[in-house]
C-alpha cells in the first residue's frame, strides 16, 4: 500500500520502524489503501496534543493502530512496557489510546463539514510485534490485536482485521477510491512541513518550509531510482532537498558522502547534517576524508551545486568515491539549470553524465524568493528560477549611487529602524571587505557587522549583520540581501555573480548599483 511519508519519521520506537516496513510490503500496488505514519491530533479527548502511530484509509473505512514494542504487562489496570533489561516503563492503556485517537480524527472530520454525506466505517487495533498475546479480556477481541505470531504474516492479519470491522453492524459500507483520496488529502495534505535549514540553527524561531508537490514527489521517487540528476534554478530547494535526502538514506545505515565545491557550504552543512553515516566533503577533500575514516568506498554519493563540478577532473574524483563508480553506483546530483546560460559548464563532463542511465527530476517551483524578487532577477538576467503562485513581498529596491558615500549607511539604518533583526541582513559584494563600500561605513555601524568566513558560517545566520563575497555565498540565503559595489548588469558583465547574489534574498532585495 502507499504510505505517507515514504520514509518513516524519526522515532525512538524501533517497533514503529518495523511496522512501517510491514505496511510498505503489504497490499502492493493497491490504490484502495493509504497508510500514514505519526498523524498529529488536535481534537484529542484528554490530551492537548495527541498522535496516532499509524492510520489506514481504505475501501473498508478509517482505522487507527497503536504500536507497543518490547514486553507488555498490566497490573490492576496499570500498563507497562518491559525492555530487555527487565526495566518497566509506565504507559497508557494502548487500546484506549487507539480508540481515543480514532474518535479524535472522527470528530475533526465531522467539524470540517467535508464528509457530511459520506458514511465512513471506523475501527482500531493494537500491534505488539515482540510478544505472543494469549491474554483474554473484555476490552479487546483477538482479531484487533497483531502479536509476534500474526506479525509474521502481516498482510493476512490486515485482511482479517478489516473483515472483522466490516462485519460490525452499521459499519459495512465501502469507500470509493475517489473518497479514499479525499480523506487522505484532508488528513495529511500533499505537502510535508519540514524544518528549514536555518531553523535547525535558530531553534527558538519556529519557521517551517512547505515542500511543494514536485519536491515531495522527488523524495519519494528517490526510493526507486539509483541514479538521479536533479535540476532547478536558484531558490527551488536543491540544497535543502539534498540535505533531507542524505538524512533519509542514512536512516538505512548506508554510508553517504555529500560533496560540494565550496568550503563554506561544506562547513554550513556540517552543522546541519550531524549523522555518523554521512560525510560532508568538498570535492578536493573527499578522497582524504574517505581514507581518514577508513572507508574503502561510499555506498551513496550526493552532490550539491553540481554545475561547479561538471568538468572532467572533478567527475573523475567523484568516480572514485562510490561503489560501482559513476556508471553503476548510487548517486544523486543536484545542479542549476542555468549553468549553460551562465557559461559555467564543461560539455564533455555533462555529456558523460547524461550517457549513463539515470532519472531526470526537474524542480520547477521556487520556494525561496518572493514574486517581486523572482520576476526582477528573471527579467534582468533572462534565467529560469522556477515559478511561484502567490504574489507577495516588497518591491526590489534599486539605487544608483556614484558617491559610495552614505547611501549604504542610510539603507541599513532604515532597515534596522523598521525592526528587521540584524541577523536577517547580509551584505554581498564582489570585493573584499577592506575594498568594499562597507569599509566606508561609520565605525559604530561597522561594529554591528561581521565578516563571514568558512568557520563562522557554521553558525549562520549570525547575530549581527553579515558581510560576504558573492563567490562564497553560493548555497546560502538570508531574509534581506543588500548587493553592493556592482554596476548595473549589461552584456559585458559576468551574469553569474549577479545571479548568485540576487537569488540569495528570501524576502527583500536591495541593490545599490555603482557607476
Amino acid at each position: 500500500m502507499k504510505i505517507v511519508p515514504h520514509q518513516p519519521y524519526e522515532t525512538n520506537s524501533k517497533a514503529e520502524y518495523r511496522v512501517f516496513a510491514k505496511l510498505k510490503e503489504s497490499l502492493v500496488n493497491n490504490n484502495k489503501y493509504i497508510a500514514f505514519h505519526s498523524l498529529n491530533l488536535t481534537k484529542h479527548e484528554y490530551k492537548r496534543f495527541g498522535e496516532a502511530d499509524f492510520v489506514i484509509v481504505c475501501e473498508y473505512g478509517l482505522f487507527v493502530f497503536e504500536v507497543k514494542g518490547g514486553g507488555i504487562s498490566c497490573d490492576n489496570g496499570i500498563w507497562h512496557t518491559i525492555n530487555r533489561d527487565k526495566e518497566k516503563h509506565k504507559i497508557q492503556n494502548p487500546f484506549t489510546q487507539a480508540e481515543t485517537a480514532l474518535y479524535a480524527i472522527k470528530k475533526k472530520m465531522e467539524e470540517s463539514n467535508k464528509f457530511c454525506n459520506l458514511n465512513i466505517p471506523i475501527g482500531y487495533g493494537v500491534i505488539f510485534p515482540d510478544v505472543k498475546w494469549l491474554t483474554q479480556g473484555s476490552e479487546w477481541d483477538k482479531l484487533i490485536i497483531c502479536d509476534s505470531q500474526t506479525f509474521k504474516n502481516f498482510e493476512n492479519f490486515l485482511n482479517k482485521f478489516f473483515k472483522y470491522w466490516h462485519n460490525k453492524k452499521a459499519n459495512n459500507a465501502q469507500i470509493s477510491v475517489e473518497n479514499i483520496k479525499a480523506i487522505a488529502q484532508y488528513l495529511r495534505p500533499n505537502f510535508e512541513v519540514i524544518e528549514s535549514l536555518s531553523n535547525q540553527l535558530l531553534q527558538q524561531k519556529e519557521n517551517t518550509l512547505k515542500l511543494t508537490q514536485d519536491q515531495y514527489r522527488y523524495l519519494d521517487i528517490v526510493a526507486s531510482n539509483p541514479r538521479v540528476l536533479c535540476s532547478g534554478g536558484a531558490g527551488t530547494g536543491k540544497t535543502f532537498l539534498a540535505a533531507e535526502l542524505a538524512r533519509r538514506i542514512a536512516r538505512e545505515n548506508k554510508k553517504v558522502v555529500f560533496v560540494c565545491k565550496s568550503e563554506w557550504l561544506k562547513h554550513y552543512l556540517s552543522a546541519k547534517i550531524i549523522n555518523e553515516f554521512v560525510t560532508i566533503s568538498t570535492i578536493n577533500s573527499a578522497k582524504v576524508d574517505m581514507k581518514r575514516q577508513g572507508i574503502e568506498k561510499y555506498e551513496v554519493l550526493i552532490v550539491d551545486e553540481g554545475q561547479d563540478l561538471f568538468n572532467v577532473s572533478d567527475i573523475d574524483k567523484l568516480n572514485k568515491l562510490v561503489v560501482g563508480k559513476i556508471e553503476e553506483g548510487e548517486w544523486y546530483i543536484f545542479h542549476d539549470i542555468n549553468n549553460q546560460a551562465l557559461g559555467i559548464i564543461d560539455d564533455e563532463a555533462f555529456e558523460f553524465l547524461n550517457s549513463i542511465p539515470h532519472t531526470k527530476i526537474p524542480l520547477t517551483t521556487n520556494c525561496r524568493n518572493t514574486n517581486p524578487i523572482l520576476k526582477y532577477v528573471q527579467n534582468l538576467l533572462d534565467v529560469d528560477m522556477g515559478t511561484k503562485d502567490i504574489m507577495d513581498g516588497p518591491k526590489v529596491v534599486e539605487i544608483l549611487d556614484s558617491s559610495r558615500d552614505n547611501t549604504l549607511e542610510y539603507q541599513i539604518n532604515t532597515l534596522l529602524k523598521d525592526g528587521i533583526p540584524s541577523s536577517h541582513i547580509t551584505l554581498l559584494s564582489n570585493l573584499r571587505y577592506q575594498d568594499s563600500s562597507v569599509s566606508m561605513l561609520s565605525s559604530s555601524l561597522q561594529d554591528k557587522i561581521i565578516e563571514l568566513d568558512s568557520y563562522s558560517v557554521r553558525n549562520f545566520p549570525v547575530n549581527k549583520i553579515s558581510f560576504a563575497q558573492i563567490k562564497n555565498f553560493k548555497g546560502l540565503e538570508n531574509e534581506v540581501i543588500i548587493l553592493i559595489d556592482m554596476p548595473k548588469p549589461n552584456k559585458n558583465n559576468n551574469k553569474a555573480l549577479y545571479y548568485v547574489a540576487m537569488s540569495r534574498a528570501k524576502a527583500l532585495l536591495n541593490i545599490i548599483y555603482t557607476d
